[in-house]
């Protein structure tokens, strides 16, 4: 896990987490609050928070991920922003692994020499209503010494993530990628 603000603020917009439930879920988390500074990382910290807690209550993470956009709605009127929330959930004994994104920038899975791009279009949380209002929802299927990699778009510009390709690429499929590469 990696995190820098952006040049010239004080805090980052983007907060992050993972934890393993009793389940044997691993859960990672990821939220981009809307702009900058203070506003944008209160956005991410709350929609982080909110999303950990319903998580860990045991609750099914399509139905989390909704309540959380709920939640982002309601508080909409109070000028709360918005966030993207990228959740990966890899249950640890079959490796079976389902993301769900709102508004999140693309993800990636390595399999052997193949790299997947794992993109949504749904908007961040708290933008939409109704029917429309489920999270984007990809299931894959992790198998030992695959790399799954998940970055808000202050890594990765839409369209404009060869770079981090070619250093999933050149990584060694059996152990995780470490680099010296600030993000």
């Amino acid at each position: 896990i990696a995190s820098m603000k952006k040049e010239g603020e004080e805090v980052s917009g983007d907060r992050g987490t993972y934890f393993k439930t009793d389940a044997g879920l691993l859960c990672v988390i990821l939220s981009d609050g809307m702009g900058t500074g203070e506003a944008a990382a209160e956005e991410s910290r709350i929609s982080v928070e909110i999303l950990e807690e319903l998580l860990k209550a045991g609750m099914e993470p399509s139905c989390a991920m909704r309540l959380l956009n709920a939640a982002a709605m309601l508080r909409n009127g109070e000028e709360w922003g918005y966030a993207t929330v990228d959740l990966c959930c890899i249950d640890l004994f079959t490796g079976e692994t389902t993301f769900y994104k709102y508004g999140a920038a693309p993800s990636f899975v390595k399999t052997g020499r193949a790299i997947r791009r794992i993109r949504g279009v749904s908007l961040a949380a708290g933008m939409l209503a109704g029917a429309d209002a489920a999270p984007d929802r990809i299931r894959v299927r992790l198998r030992p010494g695959n790399v799954a990699l998940i970055a808000s778009d202050g890594v990765l510009a839409e369209k404009q993530d060869q770079w981090l390709r070619d250093i999933l690429a050149a990584s060694e499929q059996s152990r995780p990628i470490t680099s010296s590469t600030s993000f």
